[in-house]
């Protein structure tokens, strides 16, 4: 058991020295890896463990923008978790993973004001807070509307300012601006703009292509048109195939559905 312990030991001194000797740039793709990872699997330790690895390359003045960026992206992912009730014993930090994801994208919108993705997953944040803080609807809905309205500003063609802006219309009741008419044509456009879509610079965003057409597999089921969920489900998993939501929860739903309708 000692000898175990030594090794392991070794092991973790081994890990952190490989782990300094990593450039910046390095630790921020790994971490970036990380959080996808971690994503797809719905994986609360994983993406944990990214946000920390981002975290430390904050300070790094040509980098600083794109580990706030991906740091309050994985806080993000966390307090969707927590919500989601896969992680019940995290349940009193989803306020503190909420307050993470609105300030690291605070500090993004200070080092660039003209960022649209920063001011469109601020506004997600926003809108979660006010779903776990209700009596501090006013302020936040303010801060939201403006957070929305600025990233559709700056860049009214960007697939992911469109999916975001479409899963909050779709997501909200009608009485406080929902608009699942709206959220549709938001998904069908940002599917169109992802399929146009080409990134050359690995740190720039990428996500999003995958989970639009989730959200239109969604939108279909909800119309009771399983054959169209079927193939935008598919059409998901074929742009990443491990992507757990799709693949553990959305398709088993849909095969409910699938199962109910030919025994009816």
């Amino acid at each position: 058991m000692k000898f175990l312990g030594v090794l392991t030991l070794v092991s973790l001194f081994l890990f952190n020295v490989a782990t300094q000797a990593q450039s910046n740039e390095e630790r921020l793709l790994g971490g970036m890896a990380l959080l996808n990872g971690g994503s797809n699997n719905r994986n609360f330790d994983q993406v944990l463990e990214a946000r920390r690895i981002l975290e430390q390359i904050t300070e790094d003045e040509n980098l600083a923008i794109w580990a706030h960026y991906y740091a309050g992206s994985a806080s993000g992912a966390l307090a969707n978790m927590i919500t989601e009730g896969r992680v019940p014993e995290r349940k009193r930090e989803l306020v503190d993973h909420i307050n993470s994801a609105i300030q690291h994208m605070e500090v993004v919108l200070e080092l660039d004001p003209m960022f649209a993705e920063g001011w469109s997953l601020l506004s997600s944040a926003y809108i979660h807070k006010i779903s776990v803080r209700p009596l501090k609807a006013i302020g936040l809905s303010r801060k939201y509307r403006r957070a929305r309205a600025k990233a559709l500003e700056l860049e009214p063609k960007n697939p992911r300012v469109i999916l975001v802006s479409g899963i909050i219309d779709y997501a909200l009741p009608g009485i406080v601006g929902g608009n699942k008419d709206h959220a549709v044509g938001a998904f069908e456009e940002a599917a169109r703009l992802f399929a146009e879509e080409v990134i050359d610079d690995p740190f720039a965003p990428s996500w999003g292509h995958d989970e639009v057409y989730a959200r239109l597999g969604i939108v279909y089921m909800d119309r009771g048109d399983l054959v169209d969920a079927r193939n935008a489900f598919e059409r998901s998993l074929k742009i990443n195939p491990e992507f757990g939501w799709v693949s553990q929860d959305l398709i088993p739903s849909l095969e409910k559905l699938e199962a109910a309708a030919s025994n009816s």
